[in-house]
């Protein structure tokens, strides 16, 4: 993958920026989690767009002074490593269905997806998943299995 490529990351939140433990208190994050994250992308690619497929994303918007303060606190966290979020996708029957509607909207070259749900996906959908260990969410290591898709358009 071209560093400088136009990719866009498709982002659970819960079991990818925090750990199945923390899901005893709602809209938890981890520190570790968000760090392996953010330097993966940083040693890896050039301003990747980022869109929230979690259920975090209905309180994004935006204007950063009208989302949720856990969001604000999300972008916060990232943003001190030069990453943003870019967008969010819209609430349909499931996330694939969610994310081929961004994907038929936006401009992108390549994209992957993020997730710790295979619940989410269809058995030949989770073939363009990166699936996260909830138990440990995001590490660097499980970022170098990153699933590219090329846009078909």
């Amino acid at each position: 993958m071209n560093k400088s490529a136009n990719i866009t990351i498709f982002l659970d939140i819960d079991g990818v920026l925090n750990t199945r433990d923390s899901w005893k208190t709602p809209f938890q994050l981890n520190d570790k989690c968000i760090q392996a994250f953010c330097t993966f992308l940083l040693k890896n690619y050039d301003n990747p767009d980022i869109v929230l497929t979690s259920s975090w994303k209905n309180g994004y918007s935006s204007l950063p002074e009208n989302e949720t303060e856990q969001l604000g606190e999300l972008r916060s966290k990232l943003a001190r490593f030069g990453i943003k979020i870019n967008g969010r996708t819209r609430t349909l029957q499931n996330r694939m269905q969610e994310i081929n509607d961004y994907i038929a909207k936006h401009e992108m070259e390549y994209y992957a997806i993020i997730d710790d749900d295979p619940a989410e996906y269809s058995a030949d959908d989770l073939k363009k998943v990166l699936l996260i260990d909830s138990r440990t969410g995001f590490t660097e290591a499980q970022g170098k299995k990153i699933k590219w898709n090329k846009v078909k358009k």
